[in-house]
Parts: C-alpha cells; structure tokens; sequence
C-alpha cells in the first residue's frame, strides 16, 4: 500500500492509474488468499492422513501455520485496499471525467447509461459498491471480479466489528430505517471487537 499515496496534488490521469493499480492489487490479494486457503485444507487432508511422529505430518504442520499466516495478511491488505479506496473514490470524482472512470472499472458500455447509473451513480464509490459495475463487461462473478467491492466489504465489515461507537451508530440508523427489523444492540465481546471477527 506504500506505493499509492494521496498528496492532493494529483492529476486526474495519475489518480486513474491509481484506481487501475488498486484494482489488480485487490484481484491479486483475493486471488492470493483463495490459494492459500485450498493449499492450507489440502496440506491439513495430508497431515490428517499421516501418523502424527512421521515426516509428513511435522511437514504438513509447519507450512499449514505459513499459510494460514499468509491467508491472515491478505486479509489484512483487503481491509487496506477498501479503506485506500474510499479516499481514492473521493478524490477520483473531484478531477476525472466519467468516462475515464467507466474505463478504469470496465463498466461495459451499456451499463454507464442505464437509469440506475443516472439515478444513483453520481460517485465512483456507488459505481463500484453498491451499482456493482466494476468489471461489468465482464460476464463472470467471482468475487475478483469484483475486488474493490469486495475489499471494501472487509474494511467496513471491520469497521463495524472493531468500533463500537460505529457499529451501534449502524446497528440503530438501521433498526430505525427498518422498523426494528435488526433488534436489540447487543455490544460486541472485547476479543471479538480486538480480532476484528467473532473468536
């Protein structure tokens, strides 16, 4: 994440190439921790399968720890990249034109029209994260075809679950909007809030 920086001084072609860099490091970092999770069950299937004093099975362990390690960073930079994104988006809608944004994201030509995009895609955040147009061109839909949105799913997912002044203010906007349909808040246990998950 070093290599991306926001100065202000910018140009609206330097911020795109930022936006396109930002997208293969979120595809390459999901692409990266889905491996490591397939490796690490392959490697726990063979140390299952092993007597637990034979070569195979001390084998199995130590790179079963480097993955799950490796897993652990790549979910990290997700989080990173989401919380970059949102500045970037911010910054991206002050000084480039739409269609370079369009590009950027490859939106396919017909989606940059449609009502929905003239409705709500004023932003390149809400083309990205709630329009769901980045790499609509492209017909598949796996998660890394969709990176960025993806990423910044993890950052305000841990947001919430790591800020508790965050996740309430969420929790009762959302409850008042829905009708109550999200309950009671129930605080967030200390380890949960720590690990940025549920332990």
């Amino acid at each position: 994440m070093k290599a991306l920086e926001i100065t202000g001084q910018e140009s609206a072609t330097d911020l795109i190439k930022q936006l396109v860099c930002l997208r293969l490091l979120a595809r390459q970092t999901i692409l990266t921790r889905k491996n490591a999770e397939a490796l690490t069950q392959q490697y726990r299937d063979k140390q299952a399968a092993a007597a637990q004093d034979s070569e195979d099975w001390a084998l199995s362990g130590h790179l079963i720890s480097a993955l799950e390690e490796n897993g652990l960073n790549c979910r990290f930079h997700e989080i990173e990249i989401g919380q970059y994104l949102m500045h970037l988006c911010h910054e991206v809608d002050k000084k480039a034109p739409r269609e370079l944004i369009f590009e950027a994201i490859n939106t396919s030509k017909a989606d940059r029209n449609s009502e929905e995009v003239r409705k709500y895609g004023e932003k390149s955040h809400h083309l990205i994260c709630i329009l769901d147009l980045e790499n609509s061109a492209t017909l598949d839909d796996e998660i890394e075809i969709r990176p960025l949105k993806w990423c910044h799913t993890m950052a305000f997912m841990n947001a919430m679950q790591t800020n508790e002044k965050l996740g309430k203010a969420i929790h009762d906007i959302s409850n008042e909007f829905f009708d109550g349909a999200f309950g009671e808040y129930r605080e967030t246990p200390l380890m949960e809030r720590l690990a940025g998950r549920a332990v």
